[in-house]
Formats: C-alpha cells, sequence, structure tokens
C-alpha cells in the first residue's frame, strides 16, 4: 500500500500567482543589520519580511489550504525529518536590471545541490512539478540605478553584512492583502507554516506579523522631488513623530581582545567632569567608487590634533572604509575608547546605513538613538551622557549630545526640509529631554552670506519667504534656548577662530567653516555658496542652569606643505570647551543661560536728589552742562570724522578706490543728548566688509586726514570687539564697527 502511494504522483498545481509565496524566514535576531540596509534600500521593506523566496510565484490565494497540505504531506513521506537544513547566506551578488540592480545574499556557490535548493526541487515535486533552477536569496535593495557606483556601492554594503547562518524549521506562507483597490502591492501576511520536522535548534517564525509593525511608520519618507515642495513640508513641521526612532548599541575598544565591542551597562557610569570638550567635523566623503583614501592619514592628522581634540567628537559624512581606518589607529583607540558604531570592516559588526553617516566617539559611555527626518538618509543621532551631570540641578543627571547633518542646498525646498528637520529634533528632546543639558552639533547647512541670499533672490532661486523661513529657523533655535558658542565665545572675548583671509567679508561670512575662497575642496563641491563664506558647522548648547560656554575655536584649517596647500576637508571643524556646574549653585546663583552675571544691588537716593531741580542745580553748579562751543566744537569733530571715513575729504584722491557704503551714527550718551563736558563720542560705524577690512580702510583714511586734527590714540581689543580711541580737534572720540548689510541698505 505504502509503495503505491509513493508512486502515485502529486496532483500538479500551476505557481502562476504573485499574490502568494512559499519562503524561509530567517531569525529575527540575525537580521539587525539586514532590516537597517533593507529600511533605506529595498522598495518592499514593511511589506516583505526579509526572506527567501522557495517558490515565487505560488499558487492562488484560493488554492493555499490545498497546497499546504500536499507539501506538508509529501515532505512527510520523502524527507528524513532528522536531517537538519542548514543555511548560511555569506556571499553577495546582484540581478542586473533594465535601469538598477537587485543587491543580494545568497549561499556560497558550490557544485553540489544545497540542502537548501534539495528543499525547494522537493517542494516543486509536491506541487506536480519538475526542478527548476533558480538562485535562492535574500534580498537587501535595488541600486538607484545601473551605474557602476551605484551598483558597486550597495553591493559592498551587502558584502559588509556579517553572515547569516541559521537552520530551516519551517517554511512560511505569505499571502498579499490590499488595503485598498488602487494598492498594487499591499503587505504580505503570514498565512500558515508548513513544519519540517527538523532539531529543536532550528528556527521557526513568529505569529506575529512583526515586518508590518517595525515597517510601519507615521513619518512620510520623501524623495528629492517632494523635498522640493516647500508647503508640503511645513505643514508636517509640527507633527510629533517617535515611531521611527531606534535604538543603538554602543562599542567600546577592548585592548585584551584589540577589538571593538558592543558596550554593556553604559548607563550606569559616573563620571566627575568639571569642563566638557565638544568637537564637530565633517570628514567629506568621496562618491566616487572605488572611494579614494589619499585623504585619511590628514583627516586622522587633525582630528588628533591638540586644536581638534576634545572629549566628544561627532563627525558627519562617514563612510565604511574611513570608519575602519579611523577605529584601527591605536591613538585613537586610546583618546575615544566609546564610539557609536563600530568599524563595518570587523567581521561581526556590519555596515553603516548610509554613504555619508553621522559617528560619536567620546571618552565617556553613552547609548544613542537615531530619530529620522522626512528624507531617507537623514536623521539626529542623539547620544545620551549619564553621570556627568550627576552633581548639577539636572533632573536626570544625563547630558544629551545631538549629532546632525542637515540636507543641503539653497532651494525652497531644501531651506523648507531644514527647517522641518530642526522642528523633528528639538520636538524630540523638549519630549524625551525637557529637563536635560542639550548640545546640538554638526553640519548644519544654514546659508549665513547675506551676499549669498541676495544673489539667489536676484536670480530668483529662492523667494522671499524662503529668506523668512531661514530667518525662523533662527528664531526657532533661539527659542529652544540654545545659545551658539561662537557667538557667545565672541561677545567674552573667547573666541579663538582664526579671521577669513579674504579682502571683503560680508555680513554672515564671519567665523565660516566652509569658504571656497581659500579651500580648494570647498571649492570643488560648492553649489549653492555663490563662492562666499559660509559658517555651516555650529555648536549649540541649551545650559539648563548646568553648561556654561568657555572658548571656542576652529581646527582643520589649511596647512602649507612643501609650499603647497594641504586641505584635510571642505570643512573646517569647531569646537568648544564648556564648564559643568558643581551643583552648589543656588537660585540666585552668578549663571544665567550660560553667561557669567553679577549682582545687582539696588540703594535709594538721599533726599537731595530727590527733587528734579535739586539735581538740575547740583548738576549745574559743577559744570556738567556743555556750553553752545562746546556743543558746536563736537558738532564739527563728528562731521570731520564721518566725512574722513566716507571718504568724502579728498574725494578726487579716493576715486580710484571702489565705493564702499557706510553708514556712521552716535551712540550712547551723544545720542542721547545726556553727555557733560568730559564726555567722549562714541560712533559706530556701519558696512557691508569685515571688520578687519574696515579697520584697516579706516587707519588708511584717518592717517591722510592727521592736517585736519584726526589722530589715532590707541587700538583697543575690546570684549565687543575691535575699537579705535581717537583725537579730533581736541575731542575724544571712541570708534567702533559692525558689518550688517541690509542695516546700511535700509
Amino acid at each position: 500500500m505504502a509503495s503505491t502511494e509513493s508512486s502515485s504522483a502529486p496532483n500538479r498545481m500551476s505557481t502562476t500567482s504573485y499574490d502568494t509565496a512559499l519562503c524561509v524566514i530567517p531569525p529575527r535576531s540575525q537580521c539587525g543589520h539586514v532590516d537597517q540596509l533593507r529600511e533605506l534600500y529595498d522598495k518592499a521593506y514593511g511589506r516583505w519580511p526579509p526572506h527567501i523566496n522557495l517558490v515565487y510565484p505560488f499558487v492562488a490565494p484560493e488554492l493555499l489550504s490545498q497546497a499546504q497540505e500536499q507539501i506538508q504531506d509529501y515532505l512527510a513521506e520523502h524527507r528524513d525529518s532528522a536531517e537538519a537544513i542548514d543555511v548560511a547566506l555569506i556571499e553577495a551578488g546582484c540581478f542586473m536590471q533594465k535601469n538598477k540592480c537587485t543587491v543580494y545574499l545568497t549561499e556560497e556557490r558550490t557544485t553540489s545541490p544545497s540542502p537548501l535548493e534539495s528543499l525547494r526541487t522537493m517542494v516543486l515535486q509536491a506541487l506536480g512539478q519538475g526542478p527548476a533552477r533558480s538562485t535562492l536569496h535574500l534580498s537587501i535593495g535595488q541600486s538607484q540605478d545601473n551605474t557602476i557606483f551605484s551598483r558597486s556601492y550597495l553591493l559592498e554594503k551587502a558584502r559588509l553584512l556579517p553572515g547569516l547562518n541559521f537552520q530551516v524549521g519551517t517554511l512560511a506562507i505569505l499571502v498579499r492583502e490590499r488595503t485598498t483597490s488602487s494598492d498594487a502591492t499591499g503587505h504580505m501576511h503570514l498565512y500558515g507554516t508548513i513544519h519540517l520536522g527538523s532539531s529543536s535548534n532550528a528556527w521557526t517564525p513568529p505569529s506575529s506579523e512583526y515586518w508590518i509593525e517595525s515597517g510601519h511608520s507615521d513619518l512620510p519618507l520623501l524623495n528629492s522631488k517632494e523635498e522640493n515642495d516647500a508647503d508640503q513640508l511645513i505643514q508636517h513641521e509640527t507633527v510629533v513623530y517617535d515611531r521611527g526612532v531606534q535604538a543603538g548599541s554602543a562599542y567600546c575598544f577592548d585592548a585584551d581582545e584589540y577589538k571593538w565591542s558592543i558596550c554593556v551597562d553604559e548607563d550606569n557610569s559616573e563620571y566627575e567632569v568639571e569642563n566638557l570638550t565638544v568637537s564637530s567635523y565633517n570628514v567629506l566623503i568621496d562618491t566616487e567608487y572605488p572611494p579614494t583614501h589619499d585623504r585619511d592619514p590628514s583627516l586622522v592628522s587633525t582630528i588628533l590634533s591638540d586644536s581638534a581634540m576634545a572629549d566628544i567628537l561627532v563627525l558627519q559624512e562617514v563612510s565604511d572604509d574611513f570608519l575602519t581606518y579611523l577605529l584601527d589607529d591605536s591613538e585613537i583607540q586610546r583618546r575615544y575608547p566609546f564610539a557609536s558604531h563600530g568599524p563595518p570592516h570587523q567581521p561581526d559588526i556590519g555596515p553603516l546605513p548610509s554613504l555619508r553617516n553621522i559617528i560619536i566617539l567620546s571618552r565617556y559611555a553613552f547609548s544613542w538613538k537615531s530619530v529620522p527626518f522626512h528624507r531617507k538618509h537623514k536623521g539626529a543621532l542623539i547620544a545620551s551622557f549619564r553621570g556627568i551631570s550627576t552633581s548639577a540641578p539636572s533632573a536626570s543627571g544625563t547630558l544629551v549630545v545631538a549629532g546632525i547633518h542637515l540636507t543641503a542646498g539653497l532651494t525652497d525646498g531644501a531651506v523648507a526640509a531644514k527647517k522641518s528637520q530642526m522642528k523633528i529634533l528639538t520636538s524630540y528632546l523638549e519630549r524625551h529631554h525637557s529637563t536635560d543639558p542639550w548640545i546640538i552639533t554638526g553640519d548644519f547647512n544654514l546659508v549665513t552670506s547675506t551676499y549669498t541670499l541676495n544673489a539667489a533672490l536676484q536670480d530668483k532661486s529662492i523667494t522671499e519667504e524662503t529668506v523668512d523661513v531661514l530667518s525662523s529657523i533662527e528664531a526657532g533655535i533661539n527659542n529652544a534656548g540654545l545659545l551658539d558658542a561662537w557667538s557667545v565665545a565672541r561677545i567674552e572675548a573667547a573666541d579663538q577662530t582664526n579671521p577669513t583671509d579674504g579682502e571683503v567679508l560680508y555680513e554672515g561670512e564671519e567665523g565660516a567653516t566652509f569658504d571656497p575662497q581659500n579651500n580648494r575642496l570647498a571649492a570643488g563641491t560648492t553649489t549653492t555658496s555663490h563662492d562666499r563664506p559660509q559658517r555651516y558647522d555650529r555648536i549649540l548648547v541649551r545650559p539648563q542652569d548646568v553648561l556654561t560656554i568657555g572658548r571656542f575655536n576652529h581646527f582643520g584649517l589649511p596647512e602649507i606643505v612643501d609650499g603647497a596647500h594641504i586641505f584635510a576637508s571642505d570643512h573646517y571643524g569647531v569646537r568648544a570647551k564648556v564648564k559643568i556646574a558643581d551643583g552648589t549653585a543656588t537660585s540666585t546663583g552668578n549663571t544665567i543661560d550660560g553667561l557669567e552675571t553679577s549682582i545687582v544691588e539696588h540703594k535709594r537716593a538721599s533726599t537731595t536728589l530727590s527733587e528734579p531741580s535739586s539735581i538740575t542745580s547740583a548738576l549745574a553748579t559743577h559744570c556738567m552742562f556743555p556750553t553752545d562751543e562746546q556743543t558746536k566744537q563736537r558738532q564739527d569733530a563728528f562731521e570731520t570724522l564721518q566725512q574722513t571715513l566716507l571718504g568724502t575729504v579728498d574725494a578726487a584722491e579716493d576715486s580710484a578706490q571702489p565705493e564702499i557704503p557706510f553708514v556712521m551714527v552716535s551712540v550712547g550718551s551723544y545720542a542721547l543728548g545726556v553727555w557733560t563736558s568730559d564726555s567722549d563720542i562714541d560712533c559706530l560705524c556701519i558696512g557691508t566688509i569685515s571688520s578687519k577690512t574696515f579697520f584697516k580702510l579706516a587707519r588708511q583714511r584717518i592717517i591722510r586726514a592727521e592736517n585736519r586734527g584726526v589722530r589715532i590714540l590707541r587700538k583697543v581689543e575690546a570684549s565687543t570687539g575691535t575699537m579705535l580711541e581717537l583725537s579730533v580737534n581736541g575731542v575724544l572720540m571712541d570708534l567702533q564697527y559692525c558689518p550688517a548689510a541690509q542695516v546700511v541698505e535700509r
């Protein structure tokens, strides 16, 4: 009877339906890196689980029950249930298609059929079909196009994936469910399983359809075309998203094993830290494939330089190759033993998700999460350092450092994207770290040069509304309680940045970190800056009575080696030092918003000065009111200095020089009309050029006007900037300068 049953051929069932599939689903625990890539590159992510199709297309949906029973019975009869089906997906490959290619993982190629191929042949026999050739594979994603770069880039990512090794215990039957009549793809749901009776070590997929839950997100991911729709992005900017947030594993360097390993118990660390230094550096990835590595030694040398050395380092545009090179450096391992990501070429770690990645290195242990933005490959890396500020008045004792790299470009859509990205980030931080101090750093890609903005308006590449959006981004930063470390350091005379060497700087170009005029790498990558310097890279601090901003400096500036300028990157790095409160300050302490302040004592005036007439009489007695002669003398002095600086004294001599618009105004007691006979005149010149260039020009013109009684007494480098103390026909005058092109135009 058994021989009769075994010799009877199974009923033939047609496999032409793309709404069903018979597949192998690998263990979820091994698919973390796979799904990280699939989320960005595989159009089927969130609709299909990571899978190996044994038969696809499969049978019609109405025949699934019959097919399930037929295959189960056939395998039970013809297959040894004790025989293990071991799968090892360790080789990457790709299918060439018309406009793209599909990159996948597959078994190592052998001459004999693998257990998985033998299982496929047996399943086809169970359906009454003969054997058919097929490359059994697990799809990783699709390249953007069929160029060598796009194909090779994704294929290299797949090759860096740790191998998937598991035993198959169950086959999964999936059926497509369309949410609407117009939905052409839908989601694949688990219809049923076919048990193979293998050993207990074999993995069985859970009944829950976890791929739909993990793939579903309320966060709309926009392509480049949709990103140009400013209205669409601004419409979403107030929406709060949490579903796309993912926790990552930080790594630490194990000196005994000489390898990077996942950190454990990083949240239990405590440190006694009085000062903290944070650096940010965009290292510029080379987009061509294969990538070049000629700048790698210069980049590592720059990162390890004294001017860049920090407790926490945030890098942007980091590639797989460069991170492996960086983390293989012994000095990096010593100075930065903790990292958000491990070296991708270490076999058990896996690749970075994108072409350009944000990486955080640190002296201190930390945990981190990624917060996605609207666009694929864009997001923020949020690192939490517990124990650094435990002695300070922070509720949780956590310091938050967010690394960002906002969308590049000066278009209406790109600027709207930046605003949306900043809103998503600050909203997340306000919800989850409302009482903690923040540091947000990275490449903001916010155009700061007024020259560039005016040029973009004139050629109509942006609208007036986009300029307003840029202003609103700056306002949003202020409203979130964030202080710009560079701005604060300038006010406190703690800015150690080197001035740009250009002849003329416009408003917003001082402190530039991207300078096409003096950096050939920046000149080669700029697309929207009109070759003007931009302060793209920033360090923002929300003090929360814990942090006080100290010094600030640039690093990675061009160096001259053997007479040639050497550039490590197209960006210069930024570094800020902050002081951490020791917890002894009270509510009446001496720090407000990260700035030092002084306590003001109030005293009541004496009775003799309580009447206005008494005050007037006292001032007149002490000759405090100026005479008419003194008034005329100061008016003449102000006019003389104004003519000198504006170049109207000797117009014929200055005719060869370009006309540079200036506005000169009086400020202080003279402008308010409350000056005395001993008062000097405070003058403020407002122009469109840099402070350095202005004082060069002013000095030249004042020297030429010495015969008119204009003399420089001394130059003062004050906390508010450079100041010239002058004497104009015996009247003392202080001259300061402010670059503000828009003010001059008005």
